[in-house]
């Protein structure tokens, strides 16, 4: 472990973060050796990103106990939770040192988690196997903790929108709803171009990417972001230390800004008369001269009936179609397959038909609803009172890993004027 000797109490995060990027740093011959060999030394500073809902570090062992002591809690969490204990130890304000031991094995691991701008970042240098059975876990039984999910256009942003940032690698994927036909292509070493190439030729888009990050000239970082709220950085170059700190900063910093653009509901329609057949759909969010308000469309009917009724915002997510596949089917054909694929075959979703290609979806799990229209092969996804980030980035993943991997996401938020 890396501070099983170590008081990191009062240690600020950046000091602690050194801890780690010491442990994957290289000389020059360490890097030509793993190439040779093409096995690394050493495993990966792994970076896990989540919305935290209102949780706390502070409170994992009261959410722990509760759950277990739950009748509802199901046998794979029961075992999990039974299997591990947990330890904290606050470091600062923002951040703790987690560990989570495993008996049976005699493994303590370590986790550092930071918390702040609702999320909750988790930093490990252990192998992926044990990540996956510890820290992916936990992530996943602590009901108020949600991964982020990332579109294909965030992650070759996340590159190009650094300029010291160069591609250097990717795994893509083809899967759309109308084929009888599944694509993964991986690339290593590969560029821009080479990305653009398998788009133009397989219709594939980024899942994974590998990026360099440059330090006048040479690469000093080595780091990958996946679209689940996964970063990695597999080695930083001696002499590179503060590059390293810079990486992890900005990916946290990035993905987080990202995940707000996508899913954040900054508007929703909390003043529609209880009981009106209104359906959102029929809104168009007309562009206006003010970004934050427009008249979105609302008949004049029912503008001037009652105050009560009119909408104090919207907001709109659209899944919008990258693909332009000359077999690509009409809007119907869409919809009939978006209501059989998704809507009937996951149980987590009820729906009702309320107009052409338009559907009212109350996602169970959440215990939240969202409209969503068919319309040139987009998915418009529109906002109700109750639609929440965490239920528009559920249904964006479910979209994305199982019925269609060619969607962009394209967010209109605005205030209506009452």
């Amino acid at each position: 472990m890396l501070f099983s000797d170590q008081d990191v109490e009062s240690e600020s995060t950046e000091k602690v973060l050194e801890k780690f990027v010491d442990f994957v740093t290289k000389t020059d011959e360490e890097i030509a050796e793993e190439g040779r060999e093409k096995k690394k030394q050493s495993t990966e500073l792994k970076l896990y990103t989540a919305a935290s809902n209102g949780f706390e570090i502070g409170q994992l062992h009261n959410t722990i106990q509760e759950l277990v002591a739950s009748d509802s809690l199901n046998q794979a969490p029961q075992q999990f939770f039974e299997k591990h204990t947990f330890s904290i130890e606050p470091v600062n304000d923002e951040a703790s040192l987690l560990v989570i031991t495993t008996p049976k094995y005699s493994r303590d691991d370590e986790f550092l988690l930071i918390e702040g701008d609702d999320y909750l970042k988790a930093v490990t240098v252990v192998r992926k196997t044990i990540a996956e059975d510890t820290i992916e876990r936990l992530i996943q039984y602590i009901p108020s903790l949600d991964r982020i999910f990332l579109s294909s256009e965030n992650l070759q942003e996340i590159v190009k929108e650094y300029k010291k940032r160069d591609l250097s690698g990717f795994t893509a994927k083809y899967e759309p709803f109308f084929k009888d036909e599944y694509i993964s292509v991986q690339v290593h070493g590969g560029s821009d171009d080479h990305l653009r190439k398998v788009e133009e030729d397989f219709d594939a888009r980024p899942k994974r990417v590998v990026f360099s990050q440059r330090n006048s000239p040479a690469e000093a970082v080595k780091g990958t972001v996946s679209q689940h709220g996964y970063a990695s950085i597999p080695r930083v170059r001696e002499g590179s230390g503060d590059v390293g700190i810079e990486t992890i900063e900005n990916i946290i910093e990035t993905t987080q800004q990202k995940d707000q653009e996508n899913f954040a509901v900054p508007h929703r329609p909390e003043r529609l008369t209880p009981g009106d057949r209104y359906f959102l759909t029929q809104l168009t969010l007309d562009e206006s001269g003010d970004e934050n308000e427009t008249d979105g469309g609302i008949p004049e009917a029912l503008r001037d009936a009652d105050q009560g009724s009119v909408l104090d915002g919207l907001t709109i997510c659209v899944f919008r179609e990258e693909l332009r596949d000359e077999d690509y089917p009409d809007d119907d054909a869409v919809a009939q397959s978006l209501k059989e694929d998704i809507l009937e075959y996951k149980q987590r979703y009820r729906y009702s038909l309320i107009g052409n290609n338009q559907y009212l979806v109350y996602d169970g799990d959440r215990g939240q609803s969202f409209e969503v229209i068919v319309s040139e092969k987009d998915l418009k996804v529109y906002t109700r009172g109750n639609t929440t980030q965490e239920g528009l980035r559920d249904f964006y993943q479910i979209i994305d890993d199982e019925f269609n991997s060619s969607y962009s996401i394209d967010k209109t938020a605005k205030k209506m004027r009452a």
